[in-house]
């Protein structure tokens, strides 16, 4: 304690009775002069004066967070007039407030109405004669009594928000006769002893300890905890007479409960036979959105308090209220709780008038609707400027823009301070700045905050990188290629553990950014790419890449992955990855270089090949480069043009080539000089190291390096799944000439992606034709299919797909279609089975679409046997042609077609290695399990070559790199999250369960040749495995998600 000194001592000799006089009358004089008549010296005058009679008779620590003055560039803003949501200061310079004092404003400044019946009252008479009853305040209490929630019926009248809190508390005390009080951690109820003792911030509590007894504190939100704590008292004996809570902490940020929450304080109270507060000083009288923060939960309280608007913003004003069985307590003694001037005359007119605008105008709904406008401008500020905006929330317009860092914030206050635009941060959480205008608030000036704010967001300058996180680089680009716009915004963390990276994340942006009924080709599509977390480390096979898009081959939602370095090219210029939307106007590429991100003219390879592309963009941009690209078949917008990597890689089904020429985009190349961040390398490394030796270089997955996928031609041949001659037969008696041995024959080298020691890459080369591969599916389709059993033909093939920019999947099975429809004389294409004549001229004609052949051919074999008159004359589901393994000889790939997000798919669930492939129960089982898996694995964007890897070594991987434990169930969980937040798209989009079939030409047709000859797999059989499959999933019987499944996987809000 201090000891009073002659400074502090009181001196009745420094009194000036003369100047005192002569300082009122100058203000008073200034108060009669209208504001717009006092001439300006006058009023710099009194700018001055303010200042220094702040520093001298209010608290000169004022000064020093006012930005009023640290921000004023001459004289400090001083407070002059306004009307509405404007300001003026005492040089007519005008402020927009967002600020609303602190809630007072709700109804604007100065609303007339309210300042018409403060003044008519004002003439009638000023205050009460504490002895008459007074007609205004009984009316406001019935007036309060008739929409208030629930049978609120009485109430009291107090000058502020903390009297009111103060009143709520000794109410509760009288009824309950016991003194304990839970209330919330960041809770603010004002500053008095009382209030004070219920806040939740130890920086205003502490200096003035001891406070009132028996008050615990509890996290917000937390309605099992406040029920913990009300049982830990009730066994001590500690008796606890209210639960006191904001609907929403407007102090702490305007933090939102969970929905559950004041339902169950409300069943909670009732339980321990406790009362519940509900302070709405800030968030009633329409703030958030409804009359009563309450009325969202549609929940009443036992004692409500208000205050700050309650008054009209015209005269002070607070209440508490309650029901008739608690307000008895006060009957026999009235006198217990008084007050001189709370409730009088000018505040219950003020207050009357007040309530009679929120009705008459609806302010309510204004704010609701205002405030999701500006959450909704917010959120996306959020994701353009990583970095600046961590988070925006609120209710109605309560609402808070968290930043990262409290000097982040001021430099946003200071900075709207600056601009004409009046803020605060808020008491309990130094980070966070309010919005909390007048709900009336014009649209035209709210338009004119949020683009004063961008403005604001746009002059911050923040460390390079500094979103970078363990294996995330921590921000996301956004292209719009209609307006020219480029964005790089924080990557959505909240979505990483549920998503983790690549396919889950790229999938979970798509979802967010496209409506599912968008056209394929439309601007309104969106092209997401994503890596993954392990992506541009050392872990093997783990350079991939993820495409999702919504397909023009199939209509559903699509992933399509590459390897290569592209993915860590990415990672190293400091993005997670690239979501790009609309068209550009001319063709163009997108170039990254770190933080310089451009459009730039692709004219000079424009109609170009892949190959070519990709040299001219090295020669643009250095050697180092990375690129995606794709040739003329995308450009001309062919269904299932692919995009190309590394000349020979390719992100191959779907259509994703045809959505880069819809948009005039002509690839995307990159060059990064950055790293990925791992959270202990010594722990990281020696994991890798670990399981490089130990499961990756094993003989279970050297097939990959030494012989790679064509060892696949001889063991689907023996199997009899092995597509030969448009899908009529399981087995080609002339594999030999395309399988293993005769591609080692004609092999020159060999390459790997990034990262991996497998180097799978087969470069062979036959009489000046040279190509890196063919791969399994490549010679099935582009040869068995085709029966071309030339392996010169099939590389020539492979290496026309590839550079034009098609899919070798679906262009062999589609050129298949037309060489039977040739033969069988249904439409002559003058294609042969077998014959090289025009194999290779119908390639250059598809992807060019040059003539009428080209154009039937470039539909696609499904929508080219509809044409014909042929559905059931080849294999597909949902439109994409069957992959190289025949569902009549191996039924649970039938399944993993059928319920593939993306249509006929072998890699969703492989299935052919099952012991019995006929089994109809365990197929369902095996299916889910494994598209589960390949989801997780795809997030993480490992290869399918790593067959060895399973959840165990993915979870111990993200574990030891992200510094924080993730487990096999985790993972697993993210692969089911994934593949239902896929199917809601799907369904959106309009697909049902009559999708998830297959063509009549595996379920009706039988198989020629091989083990398996005479064999279908049935409708029946399909519907068996289907309805099976659907139960596990947690999907009811049309497919659809069952509400329960998606709570399970948070999936429910969406």
């Amino acid at each position: 304690m201090r000891d009073f000194d002659e400074d502090l001592r009181s001196d009745y000799k420094g009194r000036d009775i003369a100047a005192a006089l002569t300082e009122a009358r100058f203000m008073v004089d200034t108060i009669l002069t209208p504001p717009h008549e006092t001439p300006l010296e006058l009023r710099k005058e009194i700018a001055q004066k303010t200042v220094r009679n702040f520093r001298d008779h209010i608290n000169k620590g004022f000064l020093d967070y006012r930005k009023s003055v640290t921000e004023a560039t001459s004289f400090a803003v001083t407070e002059w007039t306004g009307h509405g949501s404007i300001l003026v200061d005492a040089l007519d310079r005008e402020f927009l407030d967002l600020l609303g004092g602190f809630g007072l404003y709700s109804y604007g400044i100065r609303h007339p109405k309210i300042v018409a019946a403060v003044k008519a009252q004002l003439d009638r008479s000023p205050q009460y004669s504490q002895e008459m009853l007074d007609p205004l305040r009984a009316q406001l209490a019935k007036v309060l009594a008739l929409i208030t929630p629930g049978k609120i019926q009485y109430g009291f009248f107090a000058n502020s928000g903390t009297e009111a809190v103060e009143g709520a508390m000794k109410l509760a005390k009288l009824f309950t006769g016991k003194k304990g009080f839970i209330a919330m951690l960041k809770g603010f109820h004002g500053k008095t002893l009382g209030s004070l003792s219920l806040m939740g911030k130890k920086i205003f509590r502490e200096p003035l300890l001891p406070l009132l007894e028996g008050v615990r504190h509890v996290p917000f939100g937390d309605a099992e905890a406040v029920e913990r704590a009300l049982a830990a008292a009730k066994a001590v004996g500690d008796g606890i007479a209210a639960v006191v809570a904001e609907p929403v902490q407007g102090e702490a940020g305007a933090v939102v409960p969970p929905e559950d929450y004041w339902p169950r304080l409300r069943e909670i109270c009732n339980h321990y036979g406790v009362l519940l507060i509900a302070d709405e000083v800030q968030t009633g009288m329409g703030r958030t959105g409804r009359i009563f923060g309450l009325d969202h939960w549609n929940v009443a309280p036992d004692i409500l308090c208000l205050g700050k608007a309650l008054g009209g913003g015209v005269v002070p004003m607070s209440a508490f209220l309650s029901t008739a069985r608690i307000w008895e307590c006060m009957e026999p003694n009235p006198f217990i709780h008084t007050t001189t001037t709370g409730g009088n005359p000018l505040a219950c007119a003020s207050a009357l008038a007040a309530i009679t605008v929120l009705l008459e105008e609806d302010l309510a709904g204004q704010a609701k609707r205002k405030g999701e406008y500006v959450l909704k401008h917010l959120r996306e500020f959020q994701d353009r400027y990583p970095g600046v905006l961590a988070e925006a929330r609120g209710l109605g317009l309560l609402i808070g823009m968290e930043f990262p860092t409290d000097g982040i914030g001021y430099k946003v206050a200071s900075g709207l301070f600056s601009r004409g635009v009046i803020t605060a941060g808020t008491l309990t959480n130094a980070k966070t700045i309010r919005f909390e205008p007048a709900l009336n608030i014009p649209q035209e000036i709210l338009d004119e905050v949020l683009n004063r704010l961008e403005d604001v967001f746009k002059t911050i300058d923040l460390p390079r990188r500094k979103e970078a996180m363990h294996l995330y680089a921590g921000r996301v680009l956004f292209v719009d290629l209609s307006s020219g716009k480029i964005e790089s915004r924080p990557t959505r963390k909240e979505w990483l553990n549920k998503y983790i990276g690549g396919w889950g994340l790229a999938a979970r942006y798509f979802f967010d950014q496209v409506d599912p009924k968008v056209e394929p080709l439309s601007p309104e599509n969106a092209l997401v790419i994503m890596t993954g977390p392990l992506c541009g480390t050392l872990v093997p096979t783990s350079s991939r890449t993820c495409l999702v898009s919504k397909s023009p081959h199939t209509g559903t939602i699509f992933e399509s992955n590459v390897g290569g370095a592209i993915g860590p090219e990415v990672k190293f210029a400091g993005y997670d990855g690239v979501v790009i939307t609309g068209k550009a106007d001319r063709p163009v590429y997108l170039r990254i270089e770190d933080d310089h991100v451009s459009l730039e003219d692709a004219a000079p390879v424009s109609g170009k090949g892949i190959f070519e592309t990709e040299k001219w963009l090295k020669s643009e941009m250095g050697h180092g480069a990375k690129s995606l690209s794709i040739g003329p078949a995308g450009e001309n917008m062919v269904p299932y043009a692919c995009v190309g990597s590394e000349a020979y890689r390719q992100m191959g089904r779907a259509g994703a080539g045809a959505i880069f020429g819809s948009k005039n985009l002509k690839a995307i190349a990159v060059k990064g000089t950055g790293g990925v961040q791992v959270a202990d390398m010594g722990v990281f490394w020696g994991k890798v190291t670990d399981y490089k030796e130990s499961n990756l270089l094993t003989e279970a997955n050297m097939w990959a390096k030494n012989e790679g996928t064509p060892v696949l031609m001889d063991i689907t041949n023996e199997m009899g799944i092995h597509p030969t001659r448009n899908y009529s037969a399981g087995i080609n008696p002339g594999r030999n000439k395309l399988d293993s041995e005769a591609i080692n024959a004609v092999k020159i080298g060999d390459r790997a992606c990034a990262s991996c020691p497998l180097g799978c890459g087969n470069f062979t080369s036959i009489n000046g034709v040279q190509v890196e591969g063919p791969e399994y599916e490549t010679l099935c389709m582009g040869g068995s299919n085709c029966e071309m059993n030339d392996l010169e033909q099939v590389m020539r093939f492979n290496r026309l797909c590839d550079d034009l920019g098609l899919d070798t999947m679906s262009a062999g099975a589609t050129i298949a279609l037309a060489m039977e429809m040739s033969e069988s004389g249904i439409r002559d294409y003058g294609l042969s089975f077998g014959k090289p004549k025009e194999y290779l001229t119908v390639i250059e004609e598809i992807a060019h679409l040059s003539t009428p052949r080209g154009k039937d051919l470039a539909l696609g074999a499904a929508k080219l046997s509809e044409k014909l008159g042929q559905k059931d004359a080849t294999a597909h589901s949902k439109d994409l042609e069957m992959p190289a393994y025949d569902p009549r000889g191996s039924y649970g790939m039938g399944l993993a077609y059928a319920t593939s997000e993306r249509g006929a798919c072998h890699l969703r669930a492989f299935t052919i290695f099952s012991e019995d492939p006929f089994r109809l129960k365990p197929m369902a089982r095996d299916v889910m399990d494994g598209q589960n898996t390949n989801a997780a694995k795809w997030s993480l964007c490992l290869c399918d070559f790593w067959g060895s890897v399973d959840l165990k070594i993915m979870a111990e991987l993200l574990t030891a790199g992200l510094g924080r434990q993730v487990s096999e169930k985790d993972l697993l969980k993210a692969g089911e999250r994934i593949w239902n937040l896929t199917r809601l798209f799907n369904l959106r989009a309009g697909f049902t369960a009559a999708h998830d079939t297959l063509s009549g030409k595996l379920t009706e047709k039988a198989l020629k040749g091989g083990p398996h000859a005479g064999r279908v797999l049935s409708q029946k059989d399909l519907e068996e495995m289907k309805a099976l499959y659907y139960h596990l999933r947690g999907w009811d019987e049309q497919g659809i998600p069952r509400q329960e499944k998606l709570k399970e996987l948070g999936l429910d809000n969406l």
